[in-house]
C-alpha cells in the first residue's frame, strides 16, 4: 500500500499543469472581437406591455422568435396574393414589413392601427395616392407597404445614423439590436427591404439583421450592414 502511495506522489510531482493560456498583445489584436451589448443597461426604460422587458430588447426578441420557424418569402410562391383580410398573412409566409410588424407586436406596439392612424391623421404626408391611386386609409396593407413604414418611422421614431463604420466603436455602439434598417438591396436608389438588428454579431463585432427577402426567399440572420446600401435607421419609441 505504501509503495502505492509513493508512486502517485513521484507520478503527480512529475507532472507539469499548463498555464491559463494568454495571446500577446499582438495577436489579441488580430483575435476576432465579439460585442456583448447588455440590453438591460442601455438607459431604454420603456416596456410598452409591461412583460418586465424594456421596448427595445422586446422589438429584437420578436425579431428572433420568427427564425424559430422562418416564414417564406411571399413573393416566390406562385399564385399567392399579398392582400389578406386582417393584414397578417399566414404565419409560414411573409416579406419583409412583416417581420417589423410581428416584432412590434411581441413588444407590445400594433403596428398595423399605429400606421393607420397616422395616415389617417396625416392623409397629405404620406404617397397613397401619387404611388397606388389610394383615397382612404386601408388598414389591411397599408402597414405592409414599405414606402408607407419609412415615412411613419421618420415621424415617430428616433432618427440615427445610416452611415455604418465597423472600424469605429463609437459608430458600432450606436447600431443597438432591435433597431429598424432600412435598405437599398437592388441599388436602384429607393428602399425595397428592412430589418431588424439582432444581438447576435459577426466576428468582428458587427450586428447581423434578421429579415426576409426573395433572396435567399426566407427569414433570416445575416451580416449584411457592410454590403447593403442603407437607406434609414431608426429606434422606436422615440
Amino acid at each position: 500500500m505504501l509503495v502505492i502511495v509513493i508512486a502517485v506522489i513521484i507520478s503527480v510531482n512529475k507532472f507539469s499543469f499548463k498555464k491559463e493560456y494568454k495571446p500577446s498583445a499582438a495577436l489579441a489584436d488580430k483575435l476576432p472581437r465579439y460585442r456583448l451589448i447588455d440590453m438591460d443597461n442601455t438607459g431604454i426604460t420603456g416596456d410598452a406591455d409591461e412583460d418586465g422587458i424594456n421596448d427595445q430588447k422586446d422589438i429584437m426578441l420578436g425579431a428572433k422568435k420568427q427564425l424559430e420557424n422562418p416564414a417564406k418569402n411571399i413573393f416566390l410562391e406562385e399564385g399567392e396574393t399579398n392582400y389578406y383580410q386582417g393584414g397578417d398573412p399566414p404565419e409560414s409566409l411573409a416579406i419583409g414589413e412583416d417581420i417589423i410588424a410581428r416584432a412590434f407586436l411581441e413588444a407590445g406596439f400594433s403596428l398595423k392601427d399605429l400606421v393607420y392612424e397616422d395616415i389617417k391623421d396625416n392623409f397629405d404626408q404620406y404617397t397613397l395616392r401619387e404611388i397606388w391611386n389610394q383615397a382612404v386609409c386601408d388598414p389591411n396593407i397599408d402597414y405592409r407597404r414599405i414606402q408607407n413604414l419609412e415615412i411613419f418611422f421618420k415621424r415617430n421614431a428616433k432618427v440615427l445614423d445610416i452611415l455604418f463604420n465597423a472600424s469605429d466603436d463609437r459608430n458600432l455602439s450606436s447600431w443597438l439590436p432591435g433597431d429598424v434598417i432600412f435598405f437599398d438591396m437592388d441599388r436602384d436608389g429607393y428602399s425595397d427591404n428592412v430589418g431588424i438588428i439582432s444581438d447576435n454579431t459577426t466576428r468582428d463585432g458587427v450586428p447581423k439583421v434578421i429579415y426576409n427577402y426573395i433572396e435567399p426567399g426566407y427569414t433570416v440572420e445575416k451580416n449584411i450592414l457592410k454590403e447593403k446600401i442603407i437607406t434609414g435607421h431608426y429606434r422606436f419609441p422615440k
